[in-house]
């Protein structure tokens, strides 16, 4: 992919509760996962948990195989191939049942080797109250990261910001009023899980050795088609520093010498509703055209 080229990237928005799926169609939703996947699906105790395990794990195979088809047909309308080619292309479909993972050092998951190989395909998923987003793109180089969050009145915010939030994520919060201050928390919050779930480096990633700007932007819709469509709303910007290593044990001040703009990065802040958000972070700079989609459980059993 060259510099200055459009990226696709499929979003999709999952339900995850729903009334409650029967014995029969919970066993054939099953049956489709490899016999390791099974295996930890029925490990959960409590039947909401497997449930949600399961479509979690159910949704992640179909949406790649779609994705994946989806990404070779807009190679093929892009390229002109001749029709031996055009039938590898078709032959090189991918079954929501065969796709194969590996793991990286810190717990990330990734298409092993050989699908990668294949597709070219990464992606990241979060999944959090009622809802899973899946991010994927076809990119043989690209970090991504992405984190749903769901607003918890409960959450004891003030006792958190020390130790995982910098100085200026911290005094740009407090200078809220007290009413948005909560929702500025979860707003970076899903912006840092973003960031370090792209790296691929989970908490070996210091939450203090970067930090975001927020600012207000003009306010830009996001549509995921389908049968229950839904709107999210982008209304802020977000801008990504990277921390100096040797500032980050003094809590980083606001020299801006300790800190610079992350080169070739992006990240977005998106707002579903009241109660959840969603970031995307990936390492380019480069236009994306999001494709967005919501998903139903109902598509999974219809396949």
């Amino acid at each position: 992919m060259a510099a200055g080229d459009i990226i696709p990237v499929h979003l999709y928005l999952c339900p995850l509760t729903l009334p409650g799926l029967s014995s029969d169609q919970q066993g054939r939703l099953l049956d489709t996962l490899p016999l390791d996947e099974q295996q930890k699906v029925m490990r959960y105790r409590m039947a909401s948990a497997r449930e949600k395990g399961l479509l979690v794990r159910c949704y992640l195979r179909a949406l790649l195989s779609k994705a994946h088809t989806q990404l070779n047909q807009s190679s093929l309308n892009q390229s002109p191939l001749n029709q031996s080619q055009l039938n590898a292309d078709i032959d090189g479909a991918i079954g929501p049942s065969e796709w194969r993972f590996d793991y990286l050092d810190k717990g990330k998951p990734v298409l092993s080797k050989a699908f990668f190989a294949r597709s070219q395909l990464v992606f990241n998923l979060s999944h959090s109250g009622d809802y899973m987003l899946l991010a994927i793109a076809k990119s043989p180089r690209l970090e991504l990261g992405v984190d749903i969050e769901r607003l918890r009145q409960n959450t004891n915010i003030h006792a958190i910001l020390n130790h995982y939030f910098t100085r200026q994520e911290r005094e740009a919060m407090l200078a809220l009023p007290s009413t948005r201050q909560r929702e500025r928390f979860f707003d970076l919050w899903a912006l840092k899980e973003s960031y370090i779930k792209a790296k691929g480096l989970g908490l070996a990633l210091s939450l203090k050795s970067f930090y975001f700007e927020l600012s207000e932007t003009e306010c830009q819709a996001l549509s995921f088609k389908g049968l229950d469509a839904r709107q999210a709303r982008l209304e802020q910007a977000a801008r990504l520093f990277l921390v100096k290593e040797d500032s980050q044990q003094t809590d980083l001040g606001n020299d801006p010498q300790q800190a610079q703009p992350a080169a070739g990065w992006q990240s977005k802040l998106w707002q579903l509703d009241d109660e959840y958000r969603f970031a995307l972070s990936l390492s380019s700079t480069d236009p994306l055209d999001l494709r967005c989609e919501m998903v139903s459980a109902q598509a999974l059993l219809s396949e």
